[in-house]
């Protein structure tokens, strides 16, 4: 009796073992934790049931997919940039920015000019 007792402890200890590498092998699972979608418990229970059977797990793991398809989404949105109006906007841009630096330098010219104070009387000519 004491030998099935410990081949059970030896056996749940190992699957916990695998669990833990396969949930490190996914770190998309913790998010789910985290969120309070899934408790640790129910994975374990999954993957007691199921063990690493993709088709489970698909929609745990569905983090990826939406990465790549972002990715394809962006590079379709490169391919279609027209680059002719793309120059025409950084031209534009350019002259907006070199404006303003214009008018910074204006001003700054501006108040480095000293102001020449004299008399009333001394134009005049009353000293």
């Amino acid at each position: 009796m004491y030998k099935n007792i410990s081949f059970l402890i030896y056996y749940n200890m190992s699957k916990l073992d695998n669990f833990k590498k396969f949930v490190a092998h996914h770190p998309e699972f913790v998010d789910y934790v985290k969120d309070n979608n899934v408790s640790w418990q129910t994975f374990y229970e999954l993957y007691d049931l199921y063990g690493e059977d993709e088709n489970i797990w698909k929609k745990y793991m569905k983090k990826d997919i939406k990465d790549s398809i972002n990715i394809d989404g962006l590079l379709k949105t490169v391919k279609n940039i027209n680059l002719d109006s793309l120059e025409e906007n950084i031209s534009s841009l350019q002259k907006a920015v070199s404006l303003v630096e214009e008018l910074t330098r204006k001003s700054e010219v501006k108040d480095n000019i000293p102001v020449k104070e004299e008399k009333i009387d001394n134009i005049y000519g009353d000293e």
